[in-house]
């Protein structure tokens, strides 16, 4: 859940889950490829979690930069 207190915090928050999101995918890219057939957890596991910091950033950006029609 986004604690919606200062714009600074906020910033910050954003900054932390674009670095964790950016770690995420050099991490899936350098996991090894499993043969045909077999089941990477981990890699579902990745990608769960790639989805929630991405969802994450979208909040914190609607925050910070409402789309307001005028």
């Amino acid at each position: 859940m986004i604690s919606f207190t200062t714009t600074p915090e906020l910033k910050s928050q954003l900054q932390q889950c674009q670095q964790q999101k950016s770690q995420l995918e050099q991490d899936m890219q350098n996991k090894a490829r499993t043969p045909r057939g077999t089941v990477d957890f981990d890699l579902y596991r990745m990608k769960k979690v790639k989805c929630e910091l991405q969802d994450r950033i979208t909040k914190i950006n609607s925050v910070l930069h409402p789309n307001i029609i005028a």
